[in-house]
């Protein structure tokens, strides 16, 4: 395999880039006019928040794309309300991320009871690496 000019130059190689997205602010970079890209891991973790903060019916040529999360989050924070949070989760992600392979997907509740830590175990289609991605949903007092 043949080395670019840059490669030569500095001795770093350049990471493959399977994936990129813009940046969700859509802020420039600071060398140039340039929007903000995020790629590999990053762009699919900005694509699962997007989808998991969608409600259902919310995109107009797009009902069915999204989840329910922001319809449970004024249930009781219980076992049966938090498996019904990763059931919604789950559906949402094996639907409509397609270079997404679940592995694992947890919602407990924080000390406070207005918080909910998402965590979601996922290996990309091309990597059998496992990706660790967590947030919180915060409840609107």
């Amino acid at each position: 395999m043949a080395l670019t000019r840059a490669e030569t130059l500095n001795g770093v190689k350049k990471k493959t880039e399977f994936f990129s997205d813009f940046v969700n602010s859509f802020a420039k970079t600071p060398y140039g006019n340039q929007l903000g890209r995020v790629t590999n891991e990053q762009a699919v973790n900005q694509s699962l928040r997007n989808l998991i903060f969608t409600n259902i019916g919310e995109r107009l040529f797009q009902p069915t794309v999204g989840s329910n999360v922001w319809a449970s989050m004024f249930e009781m924070n219980d076992g049966p309300s938090l498996s019904t949070l990763e059931f919604y989760i789950e559906s949402a992600i094996k639907n409509y991320e397609p270079r997404v392979n679940p592995l694992k997907i947890e919602a407990l509740s924080t000390a406070d009871d207005h918080e909910i830590q998402i965590t979601i175990i996922y290996n990309l289609i091309n990597n059998p690496t496992p990706v660790s991605f967590s947030f919180l949903l915060k409840r609107a007092r």
